[in-house]
């Protein structure tokens, strides 16, 4: 890998983050602190309410992140010379996160769910428990040294556009060479 893909590829992980951490931030503070405590105040109550104006709440602060993000790799991606579209980008980032919280359940999986295993959950349980055990083992190193999780978050976000971006410019190519 040349010194130029890895420095866009920091760049746009630096820039995304903070982009996307500042965007996370903003809403934040205009959702909790002005709409929440000042506009609504003590006025909404029941449990309808109080849940659609959270899930609003929650949209639009983690498209507010995603666009964000996603703005800042397009950033540092032009100051490079390229150009990317906002389509994968948005749709990697968006999938950033539930990708975090996925291994985050990896780490403890109840097995013991399944109970008494008949012959094919006997022989597949050994072979999921292992490969859950690998895959989330990154997390599990990161959870032991009790660091943060939320930079794994934070991260998840510009990482997942990056590879939104990267993995549809692999399809647009293998759909160009079926029809060629």
């Amino acid at each position: 890998m040349e010194k130029n893909s890895v420095t866009l590829t920091l760049g746009q992980i630096a820039a995304g983050s903070v982009i996307g951490l500042v965007g996370g931030w903003i809403c934040l503070l205009v959702f909790d602190y002005f709409i929440w405590q000042v506009l609504l105040g003590d006025s909404v109550r029941h449990g309808f309410w109080v849940g659609l104006f959270l899930l609003i709440s929650l949209g639009i602060s983690y498209g507010t992140m995603v666009i964000g993000a996603s703005e800042g790799v397009r950033f540092v991606s032009r100051k490079f010379g390229v150009n990317i579209p906002l389509r994968p980008l948005c749709s990697g980032a968006f999938l950033g996160p539930p990708a975090v919280v996925g291994l985050l359940a990896l780490l403890n999986v109840p097995w013991e769910i399944f109970g008494r295993p008949n012959l094919i959950l006997a022989l597949l349980l050994p072979v999921l428990k292992t490969l859950a055990y690998i895959v989330s083992l990154p997390m599990r190193g990161w959870v032991s040294l009790n660091l943060p999780v939320e930079i794994w978050y934070i991260l998840s976000v510009p990482i997942g556009a990056i590879l939104g971006y990267r993995l549809a410019a692999v399809e647009n190519t293998e759909v160009s060479a079926e029809h060629g």
